[in-house]
C-alpha cells in the first residue's frame, strides 16, 4: 500500500517520484513519461509533498526526460504547481534538480519556464545532455 497518495496506492505507476538512495544526500528520481495520471495534478503534488516532507535531509532531484513529450508539456499547470511547492516550502533544502536524457519538450518547458521563475529555484536545475544516463549514475 503507497501511503504518499490514494492513487499510487491503488496503481503504483499512477505517479512516479520515488526515493532512490537514502544516505548523507536523499536522491529522488522522477520520470513523468511514465506516469499514468500526468494529467493528475492534485495528486502529483500530493504524491511528492507527502514524500518530501518526511525528509528532513538535503536532497536532489533526478527528472528523466525519457518518453517525455508534448502531451506532458502541456500540463504546464502541474509544473507550475510543483515548482510553486518546491519555492514556497522544499527550497532550504534542495540542492538541485538534475534533468537527464532531456526530450527537446523538457528544454522547451524549462526555456519557457525561465520567463517567471524566481531565479533561487531556476537556478536549482541543471540539464545534463552530452549524453544518454541512467539514475544508477547518481545513487
Amino acid at each position: 500500500m503507497n501511503k504518499f497518495c490514494k492513487n499510487c496506492s491503488i496503481d503504483p505507476d499512477s505517479h512516479c517520484f520515488k526515493k532512490v538512495s537514502d544516505k548523507d544526500i536523499v536522491i529522488y528520481y522522477t520520470k513523468p513519461g511514465a506516469s499514468k495520471m500526468y494529467k493528475d495534478k492534485e495528486g502529483i503534488l500530493e504524491h511528492i509533498d507527502n514524500m518530501l516532507k518526511i525528509n528532513k535531509k538535503k536532497w536532489i532531484c533526478v527528472v528523466d526526460g525519457d518518453d517525455f513529450d508534448v502531451r506532458h508539456a502541456t500540463e504546464f499547470d502541474t509544473g507550475m504547481g510543483i515548482i510553486d511547492l518546491l519555492a514556497n516550502k522544499y527550497l532550504p533544502t534542495l540542492i538541485e534538480i538534475k534533468i537527464i536524457n532531456p526530450s527537446w519538450h523538457i528544454k522547451s518547458v524549462i526555456k519557457f519556464a525561465k520567463t517567471w521563475m524566481e531565479p533561487e529555484i531556476f537556478n536549482k536545475f541543471k540539464v545534463l545532455k552530452d549524453r544518454r544516463r541512467s539514475i544508477l549514475e547518481f545513487i
